[in-house]
């Protein structure tokens, strides 16, 4: 199974600075995601708390007069920055608004995810290519690349509702969502609460929006939850030969053993909850950067190229701006 770079099992980075082994994660303490590259990233510092209260005094999002997600995706445009697009700009670190699949390659790398789930990411996220091309654009880009300010437009169903079709953060949604599965103080939400989240969105006939929430809360989880994730094998091996008594034999009632079995799992299994202020962090692609931090700090050599990648077009842009 795969582990993190921060995790105390992992031992750390290998000799040449990379970590093959897992995904980056440091536990549950409470994380700063306003001190990292709010320069690079100009939907960094939005507040969608006051952005949401804006838009209820307006009437936006309500069933009155919600016109904004009857209009066209391509002539949406939210005039405070939208955030999908600063969930993006991670992955662009060049500034040129496109990200290709060697991008995203790198990006999640840079956050510390194994091989294996980046190469999948990698090609999952490559589908998003096509809804992403500027209005007017027919053919498929052949290098597949993403532009990230058509992120909008690869929203997909099945999915907790919290972005709208312009790529802003409804709140209102999100915690909806939220408190509709977690219990009080609606903190944090269990893996077993996830599940029945996500089997909850589905809908009728959508295999690719079932798939891709499937694959993004799994990715969320990795990259939050599992670090704090255990799993007592020498708990359910006793429960076993406890349910079946003698080698061979069958317990009397099935139902019993079926519930026992059950609570046995639920035994087994503790921690890898997600907070919700992670969750909410991820949405506006805050997070990024405190984790890109991070794991460049424990010696990434992903997560450094990444960053100074990051930092030279920071430069260029100031001295673009520069009178």
């Amino acid at each position: 199974m795969p582990r993190t770079n921060n995790d105390a099992r992992s031992g750390g980075p290998n000799d040449d600075g990379n970590d093959d082994s897992g995904f980056a994660n440091d536990g549950h303490e409470a994380h700063d995601y306003t001190t990292s590259y709010s320069a690079i990233n100009p939907y960094h510092d939005t507040d969608y708390s006051a952005l949401q209260a804006k838009e209820d005094a307006n009437g936006v999002g309500n069933d009155e007069s919600n016109k904004d997600d009857r209009r066209d995706a391509n002539m949406i445009k939210d005039e405070n920055g939208e955030a999908m697009i600063g969930h993006g700009e991670f992955f662009d670190a060049d500034g040129d608004g496109v990200f290709s699949p060697l991008d995203t390659f790198q990006g999640f790398r840079a956050l510390g995810y194994s091989l294996a789930i980046t190469l999948l990411s990698t090609i999952v996220i490559c589908t998003m290519s096509y809804p992403s091309l500027p209005a007017g654009h027919w053919l498929p880009d052949p290098f597949f690349r993403i532009y990230v300010n058509g992120l909008h437009k690869a929203k997909h169903g099945s999915d907790s509702g919290s972005f709208k079709r312009d790529g802003s953060f409804n709140a209102k949604r999100f915690n909806e969502f939220w408190n509709s599965h977690t219990d009080a103080p609606h903190e944090e939400i269990t893996p077993v609460q996830l599940y029945r989240a996500v089997a909850e969105r589905r809908l009728a006939y959508d295999f690719y929006g079932m798939f891709a929430a499937v694959f993004e809360w799994l990715a969320t989880w990795l990259l939050f939850g599992y670090s704090s994730f255990r799993f007592n094998i020498r708990l359910v091996f006793e429960r076993i030969s406890h349910l079946f008594g003698a080698v061979g034999s069958e317990p009397a009632d099935e139902k019993e053993w079926k519930k026992s079995w059950t609570a046995t799992l639920k035994m087994a299994c503790s921690g890898g909850n997600i907070k919700k202020e992670d969750v909410e962090a991820l949405y506006n692609g805050k997070v990024f950067y405190t984790i890109m931090d991070r794991q460049a700090d424990a010696g990434n050599e992903w997560a450094r190229s990444w960053r100074r990648k990051h930092e030279r077009t920071r430069m260029t842009m100031k001295l673009k701006t520069r009178p």
